[in-house]
């Protein structure tokens, strides 16, 4: 049978052979099937972690675990304190706290405190005050999870608050005017900075 005279079938079915022998000519790995059944069961595993780890990264980047709360000041704006909790996760730790131009505190403390009781503005952490909202230094504690400021003022207003709640602020004394706090924190092997700006009116 001459060329001219095939059938489109018998054509069909030629092109169909020559494709099953020479698998490289036809259009192999053109998507997402035949591209994994090209990696094998290991490169399939390692193209699925990388696509969770990247997945979680930016659901981090785009989804801040620290929340900012209450933030209040002593008349000089000397003292200041800034409610903060945790809608991560996973626990987050404080790693350094600065003010206005990135300049070093004189002291900078967290306290540890309840609902109920609320925080404190002080210039003295040793004070017997201040001694029952707990200051601690801030490499000492770290941000549990479900603790964010929003879900404590919540119960606030329901009257379900307890002293069981259990919530923390950020103080800092410094020398001068203080006009912004920047926090840098960690969370899951990930690091954050925010700036909390304070207007005074």
């Amino acid at each position: 049978m001459g060329k001219d005279k095939e059938t489109p079938e018998v054509r069909r079915e030629k092109m169909r052979q020559g494709e099953l022998k020479n698998p490289s000519s036809s259009i192999h790995g053109s998507n997402l099937a035949d591209l994994v059944g090209g990696l094998g069961w290991k490169g399939t595993g390692l193209l699925i972690l990388v696509l969770i780890i990247a997945g979680v990264f930016f659901l981090l980047k785009f989804n801040p675990p620290l929340e900012i709360g209450t933030i209040a000041s002593s008349e000089d704006n000397k003292s200041v304190v800034i409610g903060i909790g945790n809608n991560g996760f996973r626990e987050v730790k404080i790693v350094d706290v600065s003010v206005n131009n990135n300049e070093k505190p004189l002291e900078t403390r967290l306290q540890v405190s309840n609902a109920l009781q609320g925080f404190t503005i002080t210039d003295d952490y040793n004070s017997e005050e201040a001694k029952k909202y707990g200051f601690t230094n801030i490499d000492e504690i770290v941000i549990k999870t479900g603790t964010s400021p929003s879900s404590n003022y919540e119960k606030l207003d329901d009257g379900t608050a307890s002293r069981d709640d259990e919530i923390y602020g950020i103080s800092v004394i410094h020398n001068e005017e203080i006009n912004n706090v920047h926090i840098e924190y960690s969370h899951f092997g990930t690091t954050f900075n925010d700036t909390v700006y304070l207007n005074y009116y």
